[in-house]
Parts: structure tokens; sequence; C-alpha cells
């Protein structure tokens, strides 16, 4: 596994563990018995031990979701991470589709931006 991925990984845990500890919650140990059923998961990657891509895709599909942390919110740093997995976070209140936004919708009766030298 590449050591980006691994350190991702890391800063989701350390940002879930004092969030934990902040908020009051599962631990990681419960939460890795809960998505890779090993409770000793964590304190492997703290050791440098690698993982596979199947359970780095479960817990960043896990603590992409704001409802899995303690406060019901994800942190900033712990969003920065999930998003260089390739997992950014799922906004509160919306449908689980990574491309569902409002912001994208386009006006096709908006007047062309764009001409050429020769229209003009």
């Amino acid at each position: 596994m590449e050591a980006a991925y691994e350190n991702a990984l890391r800063t989701v845990a350390e940002a879930y563990d004092v969030e934990v500890v902040r908020w009051g919650g599962k631990s990681l140990s419960r939460v890795a018995t809960i998505v890779v059923n090993s409770g000793t998961f964590f304190s492997r990657l703290r050791d440098g031990k690698t993982f596979s891509v199947t359970n780095l895709e479960k817990f960043a599909s896990w603590f992409r979701v704001p409802a899995n942390w303690p406060d019901r919110a994800i942190p900033h740093d712990a969003a920065t991470a999930l998003t260089s997995i390739g997992r950014p976070p799922l906004p509160a209140n919306t449908m689980p589709h990574p491309y569902r936004t409002y912001d994208a919708s386009v006006d096709c009766n908006r007047p062309a931006v764009f001409q050429s030298k020769a229209a003009r």
C-alpha cells in the first residue's frame, strides 16, 4: 500500500480518536471490528503494518459518512485526508451520490459569453 494512503488513514483515525475523547463514542478498536472484523487493525497500523486496498475502501466508506462520527460532523483534517484517498466525505443530509450537486446546474438560456472576432 502506498505510504500516502497509510498516512491519510492514520490522519482519519487520529481525528476520530480526538472526537471520541471530546464527545464520546465507539473506540477505534470497535470501529475496526465493525468495518473489517479486526479490532487490532489500528494498533497494527500504528506499528507500521500494511493493509489491503479492500480494507482502505471499507474504512473510507465508513468514515466518509458524518453520522458515523461522534458529533455527526467530520473534522477538517479528516475530510481532507478522505478526499486524498479519493473518497470525499458526504455532505450532511444529501443523497449518497458523489456527483449530485446543485451547484453544477447550467443555465441554458444565458447569452453566449464567448464570441469569435468574425461574429462581432
